[in-house]
């Protein structure tokens, strides 16, 4: 075809045959984006940043919260913070914190051919969901590559009321996310205290329990701590050691007698009572008189008879005095005897008693571990419940502006009138150009056409 063999000289040739209309263009171009970056809203972009740590800072050793190292975790936590940002929550108090509604800067324009506007009035509720939208959409929540660092910018078309609304939002979020750490450990706490009436009464139960088996068994405590059956049978236990001590006492003291008198008969060293040592001593005297009277006198002699008459009566009494002390012995021996059957016998039934209240005990100690382990529980969840009620009144979150937003000195949006120049004037430049060697080509084809024919 004719056309297809247009050069680079010819499209050349073309526009410098246009450079008048070229360099109108680009001034043309270049007017016309000054003048539009002049009637555009200007946008002014303010920046804070701030650090949002994945976890709390430790204000107690057993805090409700446990620290996650892990960091796919960690990373999940710094952007599910990120989006309460521009949550529901945040963006609304901050609209009734700056008063938001009515603000010029969020007022929606008039339609002209929209006459609907000035008959249908918005709901408060609808116009703060619509300012809630718009305002999330000049919001940008950026993270910083390998860090904790978040990066809040807002938009807004004065430099003042961007800053504003960035600070804004930055302490709204800071109280956001400090209100929903207070609100969780709230709702801990009010958990834990619901269950404290329960685990209360559970354990004054097992408690109660465990004293009435205790009256109902007789296993009352004595002051030592120990069951009154068991500190009944260490009495017994000693009475028993005394009593048998005492037997063997009274036997061997009885032994004793027997063997003394039965060899060396009443004056055996054993056998010795107080009137028992006067008759010897008087029987020792009357065997000396009668060995002096025995030496003047003849065995019939009034006086020797009268003697050995005393002396025979001072022998019966001697021997009528060692059988009562050797009685006496005797009954001691029964006495301890039967006092050791009878305390044998009483061990015997509190023995019985006491087996009785060992299997008790069994009973008891099993009683007594389930009230104590109710009590430890009760107790534990007292203390958590304390605790809990103790962190919601403390700011734990490690969130906090590094960086607070300031005015901008200069606007994001639209360019500098230079660079709107600039790119006016290139697009009026491309379009004339192309215009140029538009119509230089449908000139050509036509010439082409018109030789052929």
């Amino acid at each position: 075809m004719p056309g297809a063999a247009i050069s680079a000289m010819q499209v050349a040739g073309w526009l410098l045959r246009g450079w008048r209309w070229i360099v109108a263009a680009v001034l043309a171009g270049a007017i016309a984006g000054v003048g539009i970056t002049q009637l555009m809203t200007p946008k002014f972009t303010a920046i804070t940043e701030l650090t949002i740590p994945p976890t709390n800072l430790v204000v107690t050793p057993n805090d409700l919260y446990t620290a996650n190292f892990q960091s796919d975790s960690q990373i999940l936590d710094i952007e599910s913070k990120m989006r309460t940002i521009t949550s529901g929550n945040v963006l609304r108090r901050v609209i009734d914190k700056l008063g938001l509604i009515g603000d010029p800067e969020f007022a929606d324009k008039p339609r002209l051919l929209d006459l609907g506007w000035l008959f249908d009035r918005p709901s408060a509720a609808a116009q703060r969901n619509a300012l809630m939208s718009a305002l999330a959409k000049r919001i940008t929540v950026t993270r910083q590559e390998r860090s904790y660092v978040v990066t809040l910018s807002v938009w807004a078309s004065e430099p003042a009321i961007s800053a504003r609304l960035a600070n804004a939002i930055a302490e709204t979020f800071r109280e956001e996310i400090v209100r929903a750490d207070a609100e969780r450990a709230g709702r801990a706490a009010q958990g834990l205290a619901a269950r404290l009436g329960e685990l209360k009464a559970a354990a004054t139960e097992a408690a109660d329990r465990t004293e009435e088996f205790r009256r109902a068994n007789g296993l009352q405590q004595g002051p030592s701590g120990q069951p009154l059956s068991s500190e009944a049978m260490e009495r017994m236990n000693g009475k028993l050691t005394d009593a048998r001590a005492r037997l063997a006492e009274a036997e061997a003291r009885y032994n004793e007698v027997s063997r003394a008198v039965s060899l060396y008969g009443v004056q055996g060293g054993a056998v010795q009572s107080q009137t028992l040592s006067g008759l010897l001593a008087d029987e020792a005297a009357l065997r000396r008189q009668i060995a002096t009277l025995s030496q003047t006198l003849g065995p019939r002699h009034p006086a020797m008879l009268n003697a050995m008459a005393e002396s025979e009566a001072l022998g019966k009494a001697i021997k009528a005095e060692t059988e009562r002390l050797r009685r006496a012995a005797r009954l001691d021996v029964d006495q301890a005897r039967v006092a050791l059957d009878t305390l044998n016998q009483e061990t015997r039934a509190l023995r019985g008693s006491v087996s009785v209240d060992d299997q008790a005990q069994v009973k008891l100690r099993e009683l007594e571990r389930e009230a104590g382990a109710r009590t430890a529980l009760y107790q534990t969840v007292l203390k958590r419940a304390g605790e809990a009620a103790e962190r919601q009144q403390i700011d734990a979150t490690d969130v906090r502006v590094i960086s607070p937003a300031v005015a901008p000195l200069r606007a994001t949006w639209p360019p500098r009138p230079l660079i709107a120049a600039a790119a006016g004037a290139l697009l009026g430049l491309l379009l004339c150009a192309g215009f140029l060697a538009g119509a230089g080509y449908l000139g050509a084809l036509r010439l082409a056409r018109s030789k052929a024919a």
